[in-house]
């Protein structure tokens, strides 16, 4: 096969995947690759081109540039999305087809596609899996075989990861003229979205664990050892304390408060904490012992200044701070002697000293 006319006819359709396809190594075979001899009957039975996770391309026979070029485009798109990491039980060849080829040219032949499946375009191949066990593809779609092995001596993972993030910042720089799925791809790679829930309790229980070690002497359960006449306090472990702070000014929605603090909850109910919750707008309320978050009765509805709040919570000696709020506010400029969790509605700036958590819509 001509990998150079191959390589120039992908590059004149989708010049945003140059240096992925640039990093391909063609390996010529003599034999069928895979188990799927059939899978490319116009080309007399044989497994014309695949490759394997290491960026290897094996040919076994020599196609016309536009047909070869097709299948670089393809198989790159395979090997970006990492599908060979992905790939599960089932048609998980032909959703992971279905996924590559709606973000291509046209092929020169019947190739697996959403609308050759009659599916919806724009889906994930562990969204199509599913829906391939309600269809019956087409016989006469050229589908990709799995590779049949991996072979040794193309890209190091280090070298894989930094390829994947050159091709995201190119497609990202080309944006105007890329496909849909590609520019969704190219951001998850740059910008990787975050389970905010997971993200949430992670550093709630991570702020909760730095009081793990605080001891103090109480006389409740008298100390074991005594001294004559003597009682003597034993040492305790006090309940965390955690103040909320619920901004309630007029430009935050209740339900997105709501939703929040039911996160915030489990997570602190599973940590046994002591929770007072903080209503503030302009001027702070006065905090609210719950045991639930289905307790808070918000209180507010005016302007926002979340200082108010924040000081208020800093008479309560809590062990940790969690700030619920669109970010529209001013912030102190000092850092508060407890860690605060900023949970932010929409994009806003917030000082560095807290760590934020962007809640999705």
């Amino acid at each position: 096969m001509n990998l150079a006319a191959a390589r120039l006819w992908a590059l004149t359709r989708a010049p945003y995947l140059a240096s992925a396809l640039f990093a391909l190594r063609a390996v010529e075979h003599d034999g069928v690759l895979g188990s799927d001899a059939n899978w490319n009957a116009h080309e007399g039975g044989k497994a014309a081109m695949t490759v394997d996770a290491n960026w290897n391309v094996h040919v076994t026979v020599d196609l016309p540039a536009e047909q070869a070029g097709w299948w670089l485009l393809h198989h790159v798109g395979h090997l970006l999305r990492d599908h060979h990491a992905r790939a599960r039980d089932g048609a998980w060849n032909l959703a992971a087809d279905a996924e590559v080829n709606d973000d291509l040219p046209e092929a020169p032949f019947p190739a697996v596609s959403p609308e050759t499946l009659g599916l919806p375009a724009g889906l994930l191949a562990e969204q199509y899996l599913p829906l391939l066990d309600l269809i019956d593809p087409p016989e006469d779609l050229v589908a990709c075989p799995a590779p049949p092995y991996t072979a040794a001596g193309a890209l190091s993972d280090v070298e894989r990861t930094l390829l994947v993030r050159a091709v995201a910042a190119e497609i990202e720089a080309a944006r105007a003229g890329v496909p849909g799925g590609w520019r969704r791809w190219a951001e998850e790679v740059l910008r990787p979205s975050v389970d905010w829930r997971a993200l949430l309790a992670t550093l709630v229980r991570h702020g909760l664990a730095r009081s793990g070690g605080r001891l103090d002497h109480s006389y409740r359960r008298p100390s074991r050892r005594q001294l004559p006449d003597v009682v003597l306090p034993s040492m305790v472990r006090p309940l965390p304390r955690v103040a909320v702070i619920a901004d309630t000014s007029g430009s935050v929605r209740e339900p997105e408060l709501r939703r929040v603090l039911g996160e915030v909850d489990g997570v602190l109910r599973a940590g046994a904490a002591q929770v007072d919750v903080i209503c503030c707008d302009a001027a702070a309320h006065p905090p609210q012992r719950v045991r639930r978050a289905a307790d808070v009765r918000l209180i507010g509805g005016g302007g926002t200044d979340l200082r108010e709040g924040l000081a208020a919570a800093g008479t309560l000696r809590p062990d940790l701070a969690v700030v619920l709020t669109d970010g529209a506010t001013p912030w102190p400029q000092r850092r508060p002697r407890y860690p605060v969790v900023v949970c932010l509605f929409s994009p806003a700036s917030v000082p560095s000293w807290a760590h934020v958590v962007e809640v999705a819509a």
